[in-house]
């Protein structure tokens, strides 16, 4: 899947570091639309995800997670970019407050994989070439995280077109 510079540019306009920009006319912080966001394909998601910067929240990754466009290597490179392992050790009770953003995400991520919810198989994300640890302990059920989570999806990485 080839990702065309205009949506490119769309992405990084609406999505990429939001919270950093203002509103030219009226000085407000840029808050991302989600009709806009609606118009991304699978492969602009995977860009989106691969390029997002993780002091914007989650809303944003959230959209990602809960579209039906949401290919597993997307969901599977949100994962581990979330650094999972250090949400292991707690609970929705046992979380601090500013954290709970990103652990129920997390939690969402491994639920919609038990489940089989995520359709698309396209895009390829491998968390131990990137550098990430797959084989955690853990104590707690709620972080059993699915062997296809801890593996490389299949796939290819979409084209960037023009960069």
């Amino acid at each position: 899947m080839i990702i065309r510079p205009h949506k490119i540019s769309l992405i990084k306009k609406n999505f990429i570091e939001f919270s950093f920009k203002k509103d030219e006319d009226d000085n407000e912080e840029i808050i991302p639309d989600f009709e806009k966001f609606k118009t991304l394909n699978s492969a602009e998601q995977y860009y989106l995800a691969d390029n997002y910067n993780w002091d914007d929240g989650t809303i944003v990754l959230d959209w990602i997670i809960d579209s039906p466009k949401c290919d597993k290597g997307t969901a599977s490179l949100i994962f581990w970019r979330a650094e999972p392992d250090f949400y292991f050790d707690f609970t929705i009770e046992t979380i601090e407050e500013y954290e709970k953003p990103v652990w129920n995400l997390l939690q969402k991520i491994v639920g919609k994989f038990r489940e089989n919810g995520f359709k698309n198989n396209r895009y390829k994300f491998d968390p131990i070439v990137e550098g990430y640890k797959t084989d955690w302990k853990t104590e707690l059920d709620i972080w059993e995280i699915p062997a296809e989570l801890k593996t490389t999806t299949k796939g290819k990485k979409p084209f960037v077109f023009g960069l």
